[in-house]
């Protein structure tokens, strides 16, 4: 690979093998967020984002070669941002990535908390069924505390739904993620919610935030697992929540 397309490490890995960021930065305002840190930004300069530079020329190199040696890894959009972040709409740089890999037969995710804005690219998934996947993050049903914690332009929780039913009835193949859990009650009335146009579920956990330290992680796994098998849903369970089982 060059620069754009990478071999994610540690607990990113489990979600996907390869990922792409097309952005630098994410203006959804998420306080849970890792990316900051992990790019090393403060919090305010992380939420003035901009495309990457270069990124599209980059990004057609790299999938010429996995066209060429036939890779046919998975290619998340995105980790450290939003594929649909409320700048997208005016740099287009999600869709021009989709289209290079409906091109070029690159299989790819993306994953997002834009809601409706993702609507514009559906056409696109949905017309490379055996390449794209549409997934979303669902942490809250509570609005109040999702804006608490969602601060900036993620999309209701209600229309990120919306968009993964419409996506599952256009024959696209759908998963959650769930994760980060702040309340169990909550995660688990969302997998009820969903799982009827939902094909996988990944669950994890919270980490770094000290609200982690108030929730039974045992309880929870247990209770996902069950809910889980007993609605006859696929799923996996991260790392981080499974040693509590």
């Amino acid at each position: 690979m060059t620069s754009i397309i990478y071999e994610p490490a540690g607990r990113a890995r489990e979600y996907s093998e390869l990922a792409a960021n097309l952005y630098r930065g994410c203006d959804h305002g998420c306080v849970y967020c890792y990316a900051p840190a992990a790019t090393r930004r403060s919090v305010e300069a992380f939420a003035k984002a901009e495309p990457r530079a270069g990124i599209l020329i980059k990004l057609l190199k790299d999938c010429e070669e996995m066209q060429e040696k036939n890779d046919r890894r998975n290619v998340l959009l995105c980790f450290t941002c939003d594929p649909y972040q409320s700048i997208d709409a005016r740099y287009g740089c999600t869709r021009q990535a989709i289209q290079m890999f409906n091109r070029h037969d690159v299989r790819y995710t993306v994953l997002t908390k834009g809601g409706a804005r993702s609507e514009r690219d559906l056409d696109l998934l949905a017309a490379r069924p055996d390449l794209s996947t549409y997934a979303a993050t669902l942490v809250f049903t509570d609005e109040e505390q999702r804006r608490q914690y969602e601060t900036g332009t993620a999309a209701p929780t209600p229309e990120r739904i919306a968009m993964l039913e419409k996506a599952h009835a256009l024959g696209i193949r759908t998963w959650v993620s769930c994760e980060p859990v702040f309340d169990p009650a909550q995660t688990l009335d969302l997998i009820r919610q969903t799982h009827e146009f939902v094909d996988l579920f990944k669950v994890g956990k919270l980490n770094y935030m000290p609200e982690a330290k108030s929730v039974d992680w045992g309880a929870f796994a247990r209770d996902a697992v069950t809910l889980l098998e007993g609605l006859g849903a696929a799923y996996y369970l991260k790392d981080d929540l499974t040693k509590f089982l």
